[in-house]
C-alpha cells in the first residue's frame, strides 16, 4: 500500500528484510531499484548476546527468515555447532508472519526447541502476547549503514552506466546496381528512428550514418540488447545491406573507436548484421541471433578470424582454460574431435596456439595433444 500510494518518482526502495521486500516487489516500478537489509552475522551476534543474559547458555533456537550462510559462519566461530537449532529461511518459501508463528509453535510445542528468534516484528508481537519466549532479531546500525552505502554506489554506478555515450553507426551497401534514391530513403529512415527512439544527434559521412545517444536510452530502445528487429526491418529492403556496429565509451573517442571496430566485424558479414563493442572492449554479436557470443576485443587483431573462433573464445574465457585438448573442444563446443582439431591446426599455425604435450590415458589408443591457447 505505501508503494502503491506513493505518488512521486522514486531512485530507490530499500525494505528492512526480505519478507516485505517480496511482498512488494511486484508494485514497484520498473524505473526504481530495490534492495532488503539482509540479516547478517552481527545482528545474529547481537541476538546470541541477549539471548545468553538472559538464560546464561545457549539453548536451542528456532530462527525465521536469516541467511542459513551466516548462522554457520556465526555457530562456527563461538564453538556452537554441537548446539542445534532450527531455520525457516526466506530461501525455503515465503511464509507471512501467521505461517511463521505456527512453524515456531509447532517445534516449540513438540519441545524441539526452547527459544525463538524472529525477524518480523508481527510474530514477535503474536508470541509475546501468548507468553512465549522470543526475541526480535533487529539489525545492528552498521548493518543499515553498509548496506545503504552499498545500494547508494551500486545506484550511482547505474546512473554513471546510464549517461555512457552510444555510438551507433550504420554502413549501407548497395547490392548490384546502385540505386541513389533507395540509399538516400535509407538513409532518411536511419536519421528519422534515431531521433524518434533514440533521441540522438546524428552525422552522415557517404554511405556511414552515425547515431550519438546514451546507453540508458540505448538498451531501453532494444530492450536490453535482446531486441534489433528494427536493423532486420532495415535489411529486408532487397537492393540494400545494412551493417551496424554499436560503441559504448566513457568518452566520445571510445565510444566512437568502439563503434568503427564493432562495424569492421558486422561488415566482414555477406548478410547485414549488428555488433556491439562496450567500455571494457569486449565484441558482442551478431546480436539479434542464436549465434550471437561475447569475447574480448583483443581478438579483433587476428587475421581471418571467423564466428567459429569466435564461439571458441568466448567458450575459453567463459570456461577460464588455456589448456585443452581435441576432446574438451568437441565438448564444449559440440562439434566432432575432427571439426576440433582442424581449429587447433588453425590456431596454431596462426601463433595463437601450441602443442605443449601428451594426455596420459589409463586405456588403449593414441594419447591426445594437449594445446595451450595464449588468450593474452
Amino acid at each position: 500500500r505505501l508503494i502503491e500510494n506513493y505518488k512521486f518518482p522514486v531512485d530507490m526502495y530499500i525494505f528492512a528484510g526480505p519478507s516485505p521486500f517480496q511482498l512488494a516487489l511486484k508494485f514497484i516500478p520498473n524505473s526504481s531499484m530495490a534492495y532488503y537489509i539482509p540479516f547478517e552475522g552481527a545482528d545474529i551476534y547481537r541476538l546470541l548476546l541477549q539471548v545468553y543474559e538472559q538464560y546464561n547458555r545457549f539453548p536451542v533456537i528456532s530462527y525465521d527468515i536469516v541467511d542459513q550462510d551466516y548462522l554457520i559462519e556465526v555457530y562456527e566461530e563461538n564453538n556452537l555447532t554441537l548446539i542445534p537449532y532450527f531455520l525457516h529461511s526466506h530461501k525455503d518459501g515465503f511464509l507471512d508472519s501467521n505461517a511463521l508463528v505456527r512453524y515456531h509453535l509447532k517445534l516449540l510445542k513438540n519441545q524441539q526447541v526452547e527459544v525463538i528468534a524472529t525477524t518480523m516484528n508481527a510474530v514477535y508481537e503474536q508470541l509475546k502476547s501468548q507468553d512465549v519466549p522470543v526475541f526480535l532479531i533487529k539489525h545492528t546500525k552498521s548493518t543499515i549503514r553498509d548496506m545503504l552505502v552499498k545500494a547508494i554506489l551500486k545506484e550511482q554506478d547505474i546512473k554513471k552506466k546510464e549517461l555512457q555515450l552510444t555510438v551507433l553507426r550504420f554502413e549501407i551497401k548497395a547490392i548490384g546496381v546502385h540505386d541513389k534514391q533507395a540509399v538516400k530513403e535509407m538513409i532518411t529512415e536511419i536519421i528519422i528512428f534515431g531521433q524518434n527512439y533514440l533521441l540522438s544527434t546524428s552525422n552522415v559521412e557517404n554511405m556511414v550514418v552515425s547515431l550519438f545517444s546514451t546507453r540508458g536510452v540505448f538498451e531501453k530502445v532494444s530492450k536490453e540488447r535482446t531486441d534489433f528487429t528494427f536493423i532486420e526491418a532495415m535489411n529486408r529492403k532487397k537492393q540494400l545491406l545494412v551493417h551496424l556496429g554499436i560503441g559504448i565509451g566513457d568518452t566520445a573517442e571510445s565510444a566512437n573507436f568502439n563503434a568503427q571496430k564493432a562495424l569492421e566485424h558486422a561488415s566482414s558479414n555477406e548478410r547485414g548484421s549488428c555488433y556491439l563493442i562496450d567500455e571494457d572492449k569486449r565484441i558482442y554479436g551478431p546480436l539479434g541471433t542464436k549465434e550471437s557470443v561475447s569475447y574480448p576485443l583483443l581478438f579483433s587483431n587476428r587475421k581471418n578470424i571467423t564466428l567459429t573462433l569466435r564461439r571458441l573464445y568466448a567458450w575459453l574465457f567463459l570456461v577460464r582454460k588455456t589448456k585443452v585438448t581435441t576432446r574438451d573442444i568437441s565438448m564444449g563446443m559440440n562439434t566432432s574431435e575432427r571439426h576440433a582439431s582442424r581449429i587447433l591446426k588453425s590456431l596454431c599455425d596462426q601463433e595463437v596456439a601450441e602443442i605443449t604435450g601428451k594426455e596420459s590415458m589409463n586405456q588403449k589408443g593414441r594419447p591426445r595433444h594437449i594445446y595451450f591457447i595464449h588468450l593474452d
